[in-house]
């Protein structure tokens, strides 16, 4: 008895190569912007490091009214400060754009703010007990806002003697990734990307490794939880590491005082409110506290808060957990 075959419809030719196309020209776009951001941060080297703060600071401001996520941070300062006008939401985007330029200067320099003038640039403030923190031999989950320079965030508490691992998202353009992993690695903490996280956290955390995370970002998979008054999709895995293994949840707030100098303040760590038994509660409880704190910071310095992505759903197209 003959078998017969039917072979899968194979993709057109045309269509094929269009696609092979497409990604030519993507890497090739790729390409160019590391060779741009490569240019700049060696410009930035070469220049003292309030010098290339400034440089970074004028050259977005200038480029703001060409930048396409423009609107976006104006929609987000918009909800978050609804007394300001117009005019005034206008300006805070500029200053908004003036602080990715600083922040991204400031990567040609982060040795120097890390290490060499951590004395002289970055001021720790200790609300947080870590004397208490070195007797109990308990990890810490740190989290922390893209306010200012976060990356001082892991560099402040290396430098008191604490392990981590930090969790962070790869940019999509994988030329410039590198780049900045590289520029990472003076920090002196491990990263892991939020891809493989979950197994390191919880690795880390058994072996007395504390985690750092940035969560004031909108995250798919999250919990609606309140933020400047509207539900908002938010990571509650923070609290649920810090649950379960017992430890300190500590808000870290990082602030830019002038140029390149820097206030970094490790807060009370945060606690569940209430007699709630079940953890998802208390992670929730948790999480809000987290929000309100965040609300504080980025209602006190909105100029320094890197808002460019989406926090809160579309009316167009709510979000579900």
């Amino acid at each position: 008895m003959a078998i017969m075959t039917v072979e899968a419809p194979r993709e057109p030719m045309k269509a094929r190569g269009a696609h092979h196309l497409a990604r030519l020209l993507r890497s090739l776009k790729w390409f160019a912007e590391a060779l741009a951001m490569g240019a700049f941060w060696q410009v930035a080297a070469l220049l003292p490091t309030d010098r290339a703060t400034s440089l970074g600071r004028r050259m977005l401001k200038a480029m703001t009214p060409r930048l396409s996520r423009t609107q976006r941070i104006k929609r987000n300062l918009r909800r978050v400060l609804p007394e300001k006008s117009e005019p005034e939401i206008d300006e805070l985007a500029r200053e908004v754009w003036g602080s990715v330029g600083q922040l991204l200067a400031e990567y040609a320099h982060l040795k120097a703010l890390c290490i060499h003038g951590a004395e002289d640039r970055v001021e720790v403030v200790l609300d947080w007990d870590i004397q208490a923190y070195r007797r109990a031999g308990k990890p810490v989950v740190f989290v922390t806002a893209h306010l200012a320079n976060w990356e001082l965030t892991a560099a402040m508490a290396v430098a008191m003697g604490v392990p981590l691992t930090v969790v962070y998202t790869p940019l999509r353009n994988p030329f410039i990734d590198r780049m900045l992993q590289r520029k990472r690695c003076v920090v002196g903490c491990d990263f892991v990307t939020k891809k493989a996280a979950s197994r390191r956290l919880l690795r880390d955390l058994q072996n007395g490794t504390s985690v750092g995370l940035l969560v004031d970002q909108r995250v798919r998979g999250g919990e609606p939880v309140t933020f400047f008054g509207r539900d908002a999709l938010t990571s509650i895995s923070p609290a649920r590491l810090a649950l379960k293994f017992d430890c300190d949840l500590v808000p870290v707030q990082v602030e830019r005082t002038g140029g390149a100098r820097f206030r970094v303040t490790f807060h009370h760590p945060v606690k569940p409110g209430g007699d709630a038994a079940d953890c998802q509660t208390r992670a929730l409880q948790m999480t809000r506290k987290i929000n309100e704190r965040f609300e504080a910071w980025i209602r006190k310095r909105p100029e320094q808060w890197i808002c460019w992505k989406r926090r809160w759903p579309d009316a167009a197209r709510p979000e579900k957990p």
